[in-house]
């Protein structure tokens, strides 16, 4: 957190970008000639790619619910194992887009919803 990546780090054959922007385009530079660049951020909108001599794509996913069943199955036997940075209530959704809009959450944010707020009459104490 200290260094910049891409004054230290140099010759990677792939980088994947899921941040984009400015951090998208320092990425760049630390790829050897011929490696790649994969985004799901964004896309190389400055023709970075072709100046540094290197490959670049870009994809969006789609939701798929099969897909997402498949991933849950993987987290509920551990397989894959989600690092969750912080968690907050729905009343601290507020606070909980504050986390997300500052950058610097290492993991995902959760909000939680409890039994109560999804459905009140099954609420318990």
């Amino acid at each position: 957190t200290t260094d910049a990546f891409d004054q230290q780090l140099s010759d990677y054959d792939l980088v994947f970008d899921m941040l984009g922007g400015e951090t998208m385009a320092r990425s760049f530079t630390v790829l050897k000639p011929g490696g790649t660049m994969i985004s799901i951020k964004g896309q190389d909108t400055e023709n970075l790619a072709k100046k540094f001599g290197v490959h670049f794509e870009w994809f969006l996913m789609e939701p798929d619910g099969a897909m997402l069943g498949e991933l849950g199955a993987l987290i509920d036997t551990g397989a894959v194992q989600p690092v969750i940075g912080k968690t907050f209530t729905m009343e601290q959704s507020a606070a909980a887009y504050e986390e997300l809009a500052n950058g610097h959450s290492v993991g995902k944010i959760v909000v939680t919803i409890s039994d109560s707020a999804a459905n009140p009459e099954t609420s318990r104490p």
